[in-house]
């Protein structure tokens, strides 16, 4: 039976305090192999060698994109959110793919944009994989105004690695700028988003309106997700999801 970091132990002692020095390296050196159950070479370097970061599937890795673009302006703002359930609402995510959605716009506020890297050439390396990634990523970028200079760099950082031109680049920033009717209007109001987050028209009566309030609260309610033995991230997600829409209702009910 080898005990590798005994051995070690003993030679760093050698090296620095001869021959009491190998005697305390080694007897500490077993201490360690003892209590982490080292018994050969082998096994020492399974655990030294780094565990395989866990691969995000392409929807986590566009919000995490998303949240990382918002964020880089300082502070995630009320528009940054509601463009980020807009982008949900396109790829008509709900329920427990929702939550997800919310978590990963979450968690990309505090990651570096080197992180997304591998994702983002695994998932969006095709053509149309990678304007449709680009086109969200501008959407959140201008979702205030101007996109800032910060926000340039990510985005051409992230064409780049995705294999895109500088001009396909830029005609995804042109595609992306938000269509005014009038120039005082926002790109989103609170009205519009209310509607998109419960998936409902103006045109609708309050009763539908209140049909689908009810559905949503029923697909994202906090106490469901407990009782389905959710992490405490989705947790969270859903009880901001829920707190959304009780916003949407009121403000619904008041205006139409």
């Amino acid at each position: 039976m080898i005990w590798p970091l005994t051995i070690i132990g003993g030679l760093a002692g050698l090296a620095l305090a001869s021959i009491p020095g190998g005697l305390l390296g080694m007897l500490l050196g077993s201490i360690v192999d003892r209590n982490l159950a080292f018994t050969s070479w082998a096994q020492l370097y399974a655990r030294l060698q780094p565990k395989p970061a866990k691969r995000m599937d392409a929807q986590q890795t566009l919000f995490m994109l998303l949240g990382h673009v918002a964020k880089s302006t300082g502070r995630v703002s009320p528009e940054h959110i509601k463009m980020a359930r807009v982008e949900m609402q396109k790829l008509q995510l709900f329920g427990a793919s929702q939550n997800a959605a919310i978590a990963a716009f979450s968690a990309g506020k505090d990651c570096r944009l080197l992180e997304l890297r591998s994702s983002l050439r695994h998932h969006y390396r095709g053509p149309e994989q990678s304007e449709r990634l680009l086109l969200a990523g501008w959407r959140m970028a201008m979702v205030e105004g101007a996109a800032t200079v910060k926000q340039r760099r990510i985005l051409t950082q992230c064409a780049h690695w995705l294999g895109c031109s500088k001009a396909a680049c830029a005609r995804y920033e042109e595609l992306a700028k938000p269509q005014r009717s009038h120039p005082q209007r926002p790109a989103l109001n609170e009205l519009d988003a209310a509607l998109q987050l419960l998936g409902v028209r103006r045109t609708d009566s309050l009763a539908v309106i209140k049909r689908a309030y009810r559905r949503q609260l029923s697909l994202h309610h906090p106490d469901k997700m407990i009782g389905a033995g959710a992490t405490p991230a989705q947790i969270h997600a859903a009880t901001e999801t829920t707190r959304a829409l009780h916003n949407a209702y009121a403000l619904l009910r008041k205006q139409l």
